[in-house]
């Protein structure tokens, strides 16, 4: 007897869009038809032809607004290329379960929100998550800076998440560590780790080796790669053994590079696994942590290739004998030095190209990820709702999104942005509400109800919320 299948509705960006996140989708697609009767909405850039035959429907992400029904179960996948900015939109409006691939978004919202001369709602994200030192990290963010790379790290310093935590019923990770940044702003349970699936082999198309030892960066060139530490440890790792050069593989990298390093730019499938197939290391340097996982580096330990990575953020959950890690504090020295020590080892690079491969092959497994996303299913049920009106996220209130309602004082100078009120104040709910959960202080009270004086989360009966005395709330989610 066959499974039956469920509803769901995945918000994502989808080939031919040049983001992980698209390939993740059709990898979960793929393996999922049987047992998910999936809606597919997608942003501009996105060509439904390339969905996987069985999808009960692909929309555009403007046009979930004109579904009959939507789905109860609703996951955004969450990065942050540009390419999921209407994604994330799309949570704030419609709530759901929100698939994070990195837990930093602040690149994608301030590069978005100002090319769309949106300058108000980026203020508005700031003073969300940051609140009384939102103008402070704007001004600071504001200023020119020293290089691209410190701005992509003082970006990372801020990870801007805060709205898509709130507007999120329940959360997916690719690590333990992404998880773990999390988990607080959820109910016990509301989270959980996934793994990171993998394409089948194709047929590979082996190039020949350009030099005798090949030390490969793959996937796309950003900042947080760390490029220029990479080329100045490869070329002090030359100095001992001249015959060893560079291979970038991915997109977005230099052309203006060192006669012993070999560009490849973007590959077709089957080229991308013939390269990949002639090194004799990977190393991906990455650093400060955006909490992402990297596909890449998961192609090169599937293919055996030690590995070579930095002692942060995600990486810290892959097994240690399958790697070798870098601190972060000393990248060129410790990378030319690691490379140097492998070299040495021929039965250190076996055992870590067993255990590469045993752990590439159980996170990417099409068994690995149909298990995960019935854990995803059964976490995100019943958190969504039954029809259009009540899809919209209109059930919660922040006083750092929302507009002030009559009786309250937008007040910044509070750690998290709050609406204060002196004597008799009342929040009217949703016409179907019984219950609301909200996050208070004061010495007055909330229907007959005494307020923590300290700020705290309580659970009152009632559509609508009657404040007396004086007293501040900070967010409300009605039931």
């Amino acid at each position: 007897m066959s499974e039956e299948r469920e509803d769901a509705l995945l918000v994502t960006p989808i080939p031919p869009l040049e983001t992980g996140l698209a390939t993740y989708a059709m990898r979960v697609l793929q393996n999922t038809l049987d047992f998910v009767n999936w809606t597919v909405a997608y942003p501009d850039g996105g060509d439904p032809d390339s969905l996987p035959s069985g999808i009960c429907e692909s929309i555009r992400i403007d046009q979930i607004s004109d579904m009959t029904v939507i789905p109860d179960i609703r996951i955004f996948q969450l990065g942050n290329s540009i390419s999921c900015f209407p994604v994330v939109q799309a949570l704030y409006r419609y709530g759901g379960t929100a698939l994070f691939h990195e837990i930093v978004l602040h690149h994608m919202l301030r590069f978005c929100y100002l090319k769309n001369n949106q300058l108000e709602e980026y203020r508005r994200e700031l003073r969300f998550c940051y609140g009384p030192n939102a103008e402070r990290i704007e001004e600071e963010l504001s200023r020119k800076p020293p290089s691209v790379k410190e701005y992509d790290m003082l970006q990372k310093k801020y990870p801007l998440i805060g709205r898509a935590l709130h507007a999120s019923g329940s959360a997916a990770c690719l690590s333990p560590y992404a998880e773990s940044i999390i988990e607080d702003a959820f109910r016990q349970g509301g989270t959980c780790t996934i793994g990171h699936p993998l394409s089948p082999i194709p047929e590979i198309d082996m190039p020949e080796k350009p030099f005798d030892i090949c030390i490969g960066m793959l996937g796309s060139n950003h900042p947080g790669r760390n490029l220029s530490e990479v080329l100045e440890a490869v070329e002090l790792f030359r100095r001992e053994i001249l015959e060893a050069g560079l291979i970038l593989i991915g997109g977005g990298y230099p052309e203006d590079t060192p006669d012993w390093v070999v560009n490849c730019g973007r590959l077709p499938e089957s080229e991308y696994q013939g390269w990949i197939r002639t090194l004799d290391y990977a190393v991906d340097m990455r650093y400060p942590t955006c909490g992402e996982t990297s596909g890449s580096l998961l192609e090169a330990m599937r293919a055996g290739v030690p590995c070579i990575i930095t002692a942060t953020g995600s990486f810290l959950n892959i097994p240690s004998d399958a790697v070798l890690r870098v601190p972060c504090d000393n990248l060129v020295q410790g990378l030319s030095r690691s490379l140097s020590y492998l070299h040495k080892r021929p039965d250190l690079r076996k055992s870590m190209s067993g255990n590469s491969i045993s752990y590439a092959e159980d996170t990417g497994s099409v068994e690995r990820l149909r298990r995960d996303w019935k854990r995803i299913f059964r976490m995100a049920s019943g958190a969504g709702s039954q029809d259009t009106a009540q899809a919209d996220n209109s059930y919660s209130l922040s006083a750092a999104w929302h507009e002030t309602p009559a009786g309250f004082i937008m007040d910044t100078s509070t750690e998290a942005v709050s609406w204060k009120y002196s004597g008799d104040a009342v929040l009217e709910g949703p016409l179907n509400s019984i219950e609301a959960e909200l996050t208070v202080c004061g010495t007055g009270s909330v229907n007959g109800r005494e307020l923590p004086i300290e700020p705290g989360v309580m659970s009152v009966k009632g559509k609508n919320l009657s404040f007396a005395g004086e007293g501040r709330v900070f967010s409300v989610l009605w039931k």
